[in-house]
């Protein structure tokens, strides 16, 4: 059993754990411990880890977990460009996923990213994007939640660009966000305390001091623990006895806000400090603080300038790419707009053709029927007229066949009247004149004008009518 254990155990030395989901969501709590230690580098370490056994059995939740993770540890230590290209590699898995709050995190990190290289516009755009998709978010603990974050960071993009009374707008909608959900947990906390953070900064700015106390008082008393990243209270502690003349007391604050950002890494907050402390102990005479302080301030400053510098190249980049792939979405959706007009056009031309064809089948049918309608009236005319001219009996009856209207017509105005006097009225209406019915009937024309007389009273024809016309329009 022994030689078995050694002839195998080179090969043991490689077998690694399976990877399942369980396994990878516990690494990912691990992660998040990582973070609120402030242990970055182990962070990505992991993390880079829980991406190969992600994909390895191609856990779309698990995969996108740690893309986050990984842009939100190297978003942390100000290497933007990193923290951009893990967010890029997220966007693909959206597809993949069911994690709907998760574009939303992306958004906010890409904010963050953006607002540390003074990108504020940029920043804003992505957090109104947020609250678009966040409205339509089923939950409505998680929805209030995500909207008081989202903007809990809209307020921290204008604070930097000077916009206070946006600030004063934002932090209030935080606080009238969280006050719909029935209960508040440790982020709507966080969030709550942050935004009255900035209502306390964006007053202080405005010369509201009074304002700037009450709203410090309010956030100290939230019930959540900032631990090192409390740093943001003293800072405005510091302030607000700076702005009291309270220099002293300034400084204290300021000393232990400076302590706290250190062990937060955070060092653009750091540089802030550096500058205020050093103001403060000018204020006060202590030169010999001042130019310490003021010496750690140009030296962060420059590295800081240095990671800048880089993150905005790398930035400006990503920002290029996406404009252009908006731009050529946009000309695929013109080009199938285009498209789409020229099947239109071909359908309603091929509609427009076939009914014009259809159309004129069905003029060239009416053609044919009145031509052989015309050649029939004509030689049923010169029949009739032939009849006319015999004095032939068949007249009146073949006459009616070619006119069938004219008879009930007359016999609507008098009923009374004659077959002699139908037959008399044909004659008319067929223009004969008196001396050819006076040759055809083989009697007198005088006779002929007494009956047409006796005719226009019995139908009540005008005398200034002529009566050829009078039949014709009957």
């Amino acid at each position: 059993m022994m030689k078995f254990i050694i002839l195998f155990f080179p090969f043991l030395l490689f077998v690694q754990p399976k990877a399942t989901k369980a396994a990878i969501d516990k690494k990912l709590e691990k992660s998040n411990a990582l973070l609120i230690d402030g242990h970055t580098d182990e962070m990505i370490a992991l993390n880079l880890s829980i991406l190969d056994d992600a994909k390895h059995i191609n856990y779309a939740e698990g995969k996108l977990s740690a893309y986050y993770n990984l842009a939100l540890a190297f978003s942390v230590q100000y290497r933007y460009n990193k923290s951009n290209y893990y967010l890029k590699m997220m966007e693909p898995e959206f597809k993949n996923s069911n994690a709907e709050d998760q574009e939303i995190s992306m958004n906010i990190l890409y904010s963050i990213n953006y607002r540390g290289i003074k990108m504020y516009d940029e920043a804003l755009k992505k957090l109104k994007k947020n609250l678009v998709i966040a409205d339509n978010l089923k939950n409505d603990s998680t929805r209030h939640a995500i909207k008081a974050m989202i903007q809990v960071q809209i307020g921290r993009n204008y604070i930097e660009k000077k916009k206070y009374d946006s600030v004063i707008y934002y932090g209030n909608r935080v606080v009238d966000e969280l006050k719909k959900s029935k209960k508040m947990d440790a982020g709507m906390n966080t969030s709550l305390k942050v935004a009255m953070l900035l209502l306390s900064e964006a007053n202080l700015n405005k010369n509201k001091i009074d304002s700037a106390e009450f709203y410090i008082k309010t956030a100290r008393a939230v019930p959540v623990n900032f631990g090192n990243n409390d740093f943001a209270t003293f800072k405005l502690l510091g302030q607000i006895c700076d702005a009291k003349k309270q220099y002293d007391s300034a400084v204290v604050d300021y000393e232990k806000a400076i302590i706290l950002a250190k062990k937060a890494k955070n060092f653009r907050k750091l540089l802030e400090l550096y500058g205020l402390i050093s103001q403060s102990y000018e204020k006060t005479g202590q030169i010999d603080h001042r130019n310490k302080y003021e010496f750690q301030y140009n030296k962060l400053g420059d590295s800081l300038k240095k990671i800048d510098d880089d993150n905005l190249k790398d930035t400006v980049g990503i920002l290029v790419e996406e404009k252009q792939k908006d731009l050529k979405d946009k000309n695929h959706f013109l080009l199938y707009i285009i498209i789409a007009g020229i099947f239109t056009t071909v359908i309603i031309f091929f509609y427009i053709t076939r009914r014009i064809n259809n159309k004129n089948k069905i003029l060239n049918v009416k053609e044919v029927e009145t031509k052989n309608l015309s050649q029939k009236l004509n030689v049923a005319f010169e029949e009739v007229i032939q009849l006319a001219k015999n004095n032939d009996p068949e007249f009146l009856t073949r006459f009616q066949e070619v006119y069938p209207e004219f008879i009930p017509k007359l016999l609507e105005i008098e009923p009374q009247l004659l077959n002699t006097e139908l037959k008399f009225c044909a004659l008319l209406f067929l223009n004969f004149s008196t001396k050819d019915i006076a040759a055809y009937t083989f009697v007198q024309p005088q006779s002929i004008q007494t009956r047409k007389n006796r005719l226009r009273k019995k139908l009540g024809i005008p005398s200034n009518v002529d009566i050829y016309v009078w039949m014709k329009n009957i």
